[in-house]
């Protein structure tokens, strides 16, 4: 923010010198010529008069030095005025900007169980805004100026950041996140943030992006919950798209929740569900509601039978299919 105010001000100061320059050009020779005043004493006319300095050398005698002079000094008038005002802008916006920051930084100071995500490319915008429309508390982190102010402009919660140390990621209230999401193009970047991170929060549930098998076999290996491979992702995709349309389009519709809804709970003791069998769950949730599986003692239990038993501690995944 403070860079891109910094290069639209540099613009314009060019621009307000560049017109100094030709009204200093033109008022010099239009003194010497209408004047009949020396170089040196022309240019000290114009500047006089664009200062507003009274000298009487300088009185119109005559409707051509007076038409000269009332031209001078408006266009000298209202380019000091033009300087001017961009500079009080200048301040203006960097003051603005500067509330606004601490706005979010207080605002972010007060999150808990929010998600950080690290990388605000194609990939990470997307995983922001899908966030966001869950109802999702987000922040974004990333070295590139102009990838946050766009992540701004979506109004969501973003920060420019200098490195992957414990200081850069503490601005994003690491500590008391609920997750984690690396998008970094860069799988040394992602690598780095992840150390970090987990240094900060050993709970955080993080996600990473790898670019190639290698990378992602490191990142398993240092604990990283859930790796996705971009292109290795797209390839099945496609692939069973081919050679699977019905079923990869019903994976697709649970996927992007199109005519159904996808919740995932965490069972508690005081929960309906708990203790109680499979069959259960379209008597307590009702009838639209289908179990496709649940996960239990670190393992995923998909298409479970009607007898199997949901205890507290387990997460169970339920489809509800709209009425329409």
């Amino acid at each position: 923010m403070e860079e891109t105010t910094m290069q639209t001000f540099s613009a314009r100061i060019k621009w307000v010198v560049t017109l100094i320059f030709f009204v200093l050009l033109l008022g010099t020779f239009g003194f010497h010529e209408i004047y009949h005043a020396r170089w040196d004493l022309a240019f000290y006319f114009i500047i006089a008069i664009m200062s507003t300095v009274s000298d009487p050398r300088i009185t119109p005698h005559g409707s051509t030095q007076l038409i000269f002079n009332t031209v001078v000094i408006i266009v000298g008038t209202g380019v000091w005025i033009f300087g001017l005002s961009i500079i009080v802008s200048y301040f203006l916006e960097s003051d603005m900007g500067y509330f606004k920051e601490r706005r979010t930084m207080r605002a972010i100071e007060r999150m808990t169980d929010h998600f950080v995500i690290i990388g605000a490319g194609r990939v990470g915008e997307s995983i922001a805004v899908e966030l966001h429309q869950l109802g999702e508390q987000v922040v974004v982190l990333d070295p590139d100026a102009s990838r946050i102010e766009r992540i701004k402009g979506l109004g969501l919660p973003a920060l420019i950041i200098s490195g992957f140390d414990a200081e850069a990621l503490k601005v994003a209230n690491l500590p008391k996140a609920r997750g984690f999401a690396l998008a970094l193009p860069d799988d040394a970047q992602n690598l780095y943030a992840y150390l970090t991170a987990r240094d900060l929060n050993p709970d955080l549930l993080v996600v990473a992006r790898a670019q190639t098998q290698e990378s992602a076999h490191y990142l398993r290996n240092l604990g990283v919950n859930r790796i996705i491979l971009p292109d290795l992702l797209t390839g099945r995709r496609i692939a069973r798209m081919l050679a699977k349309p019905v079923a990869q389009d019903l994976l697709m519709a649970l996927l992007n929740e199109e005519g159904v809804h996808v919740q995932e709970i965490y069972v508690n003791p005081g929960d309906p569900i708990a203790n109680q069998p499979v069959q259960k769950v379209r008597e307590i949730y009702g009838e639209a509601v289908t179990l496709i599986g649940y996960w239990h003692d670190s393992k995923l239990h998909m298409a479970p039978r009607a007898q199997d038993l949901i205890v507290p501690g387990d997460t169970v995944i339920l489809v509800q299919v709209d009425d329409s």
